[in-house]
C-alpha cells in the first residue's frame, strides 16, 4: 500500500465521513464534545424540565443584565445540585435553543468558580456552556430514553471508576452503535477515532464485536464506511475485503461518493477494477469521482 494511504486511509477522509454521519456541530470534527465528554467533564449533570423560554435579568441599579432559563431539576446524574427549581445562564458560542416544555440533559458549571462571573454568582449559582446544537433534548419516546440511559451509564462510571476503563469504553461505544439514535452512533464513531490510537484498544478478541456492525446491515453506509476506516489495521481486520463487499451494494449519491474515495486510497486490484468500471458510468458525476480516485492512486 502507498505510504499516503498507509494503514488507516487518512484522517481527513475519515473526518469527512464523520461530518456526513450527522455530527451536530460538524465544524469541530475531532474535539467536538460528545455525550461522554459532556458527562465526564461537567461539574454537574442533571435532567432538566424547562419552565420558561429565555428570560432577561437586570440588576436593580442597571449595571448588569443576563439572559437566563428557569428549569426544574428532575434527576441529578452527577454533582452537587439539589432537585427542584433553579435558574441558570448560558455561556457558549451560539445561543442554545431551549424552550419552555423541553426536557433535556443539562450540563452545569458553578458560577462562583469563575472570576469573570463574580457579579453574577449571587444571582445565578450555575451556568451552562451548552451552545447551539448542543442542547441534548430528551424526546418523549424511545430515543430520549436511550440517550438518558447512556448518560446515566457514563455518570455512574464517573462516580465509581471502572476497574478496566478501556473495556468500559469499548462497551460504551458498542452500546451507542447499537442505538437507534443517529446522534449516539455519531458520537461512538467520533470517540472511536480518538480511541483507536490507544495501544491495544482493538485486539483479536474485541475487534470482532465492532466488525459485527459491518455485517448486520443495520448501520447506514456512511457509518459503516467510517467504521472500516477506523478498524483498518486492527488485528484480523481486512479493510479491502470490506470495501469490496460494499461495491456490490446498490449505493448512490453521497454514499457512493464516499465509497469511491475510500477505494481510491487503496491499491487492491479488485477495487481498482471496480473504479475503472465506474469511470465509464453514464452518470457524469460518478465518472468524475471514479476518474479522480484512479488518478490519485497513481
Amino acid at each position: 500500500m502507498r505510504c499516503g494511504a498507509a494503514r488507516r486511509m487518512g484522517l481527513a477522509a475519515l473526518a469527512s465521513l464523520i461530518v456526513l454521519c450527522g455530527a451536530a456541530d460538524a465544524h469541530v470534527l475531532f474535539d467536538r464534545a460528545t455525550l461522554r465528554r459532556w458527562t465526564a467533564d461537567s461539574a454537574a449533570v442533571v435532567v432538566a424540565e424547562f419552565e420558561s423560554d429565555v428570560g432577561m435579568w437586570r440588576a436593580e441599579d442597571g449595571s448588569d443584565r443576563q439572559e437566563f432559563f428557569r428549569v426544574r431539576v428532575a434527576e441529578v446524574l452527577y454533582g452537587d445540585v439539589t432537585p427542584g427549581v433553579i435558574e441558570f445562564f448560558p455561556h457558549a458560542e451560539g445561543f442554545p435553543s431551549f424552550h419552555k416544555g423541553d426536557r433535556a440533559l443539562l450540563y452545569l458549571e458553578r458560577t462562583s468558580e469563575h472570576l469573570e462571573f463574580t457579579s453574577l454568582a449571587p444571582r445565578f449559582p450555575w451556568f451552562s456552556t451548552q451552545g447551539a446544537g448542543q442542547e441534548w433534548r430528551l424526546d418523549a419516546g424511545a430515543s430520549g430514553e436511550a440517550v438518558l440511559e447512556i448518560a446515566r451509564r457514563i455518570a455512574g462510571q464517573r462516580s465509581s471508576s471502572p476497574s478496566n476503563p478501556r473495556q468500559a469504553l469499548r462497551d460504551l461505544m458498542l452500546a451507542e452503535l447499537a442505538s437507534d439514535v443517529p446522534r449516539l452512533r455519531s458520537d461512538a464513531i467520533t470517540e472511536l477515532v480518538r480511541a483507536r490510537d490507544m495501544p491495544g484498544f482493538f485486539d483479536s478478541e474485541t475487534t470482532p464485536a465492532f466488525t459485527a456492525w459491518l455485517d448486520g446491515g443495520r448501520l447506514p453506509a456512511s457509518e459503516r464506511l467510517a467504521l472500516v476506516r477506523i478498524l483498518d489495521g486492527a488485528p484480523g481486520f481486512d479493510a479491502d475485503a470490506r470495501l469490496f463487499a460494499m461495491t456490490h451494494e446498490p449505493l448512490a449519491g453521497r454514499a457512493l461518493t464516499q465509497l469511491v474515495r475510500a477505494a481510491g486510497s487503496r491499491e487492491n486490484p479488485r477495487l481498482r477494477a471496480w473504479l475503472a468500471g465506474l469511470a465509464e458510468d453514464p452518470r457524469l458525476e460518478v465518472q468524475r469521482e471514479a476518474s479522480a480516485a484512479l488518478a490519485s492512486a497513481k
